[in-house]
């Protein structure tokens, strides 16, 4: 009986921590995702929050939305943010891509209408990069590219 117990909580252990390894899935990829664009949608900063990192910096490299070019603490990330949508707005996120590697990265490529600072219409395109912080996918990098 002794036995019984010894292997139970072995394999109950070793299951726990393969799936504490395996880290966030797909779905929580998109999901994160789709909390980006909602973000910026409602030009709701606070709602970024979670895709933020605890530690390590954002790599943000923005040309309309900014510009800003550099790494930058979550904290900052939300600020920059922040000034872009007191004064522009984005007007459409469409997610074009979304990949997913269990290995611990999830990329996103997305089209986005926004309007500048300067009133200006564009529409640029927009990668992230994801990777897992405990069970969930923050961001760790946000990259602009005009089209």
């Amino acid at each position: 009986m002794r036995r019984l117990l010894y292997v139970v909580f072995a394999l109950a252990t070793i299951g726990a921590s393969v799936a504490f390894a395996a880290g966030p899935d797909e779905p929580a990829a998109r999901d994160a995702v789709d909390r980006f664009a909602r973000a910026l949608l409602r030009r709701d900063v606070s709602l970024l929050r979670p895709l933020l990192p605890d530690k390590g910096k954002v790599q943000l490299k923005l040309v309309r939305m900014g510009p800003e070019d550099g790494f930058f603490s979550a904290s900052q990330v939300e600020a920059l943010l922040r000034d872009f949508l007191a004064l522009g707005s984005v007007e459409r996120f469409e997610a074009t891509r979304i990949e997913y590697d269990p290995q611990g990265v999830a990329l996103a490529s997305a089209r986005v209408e926004l309007k500048d600072a300067e009133g200006g219409s564009a529409t640029v395109g927009l990668h992230l990069a994801f990777q897992p912080e405990g069970n969930a996918w923050v961001l760790r990098e946000i990259r602009e590219t005009t089209r």
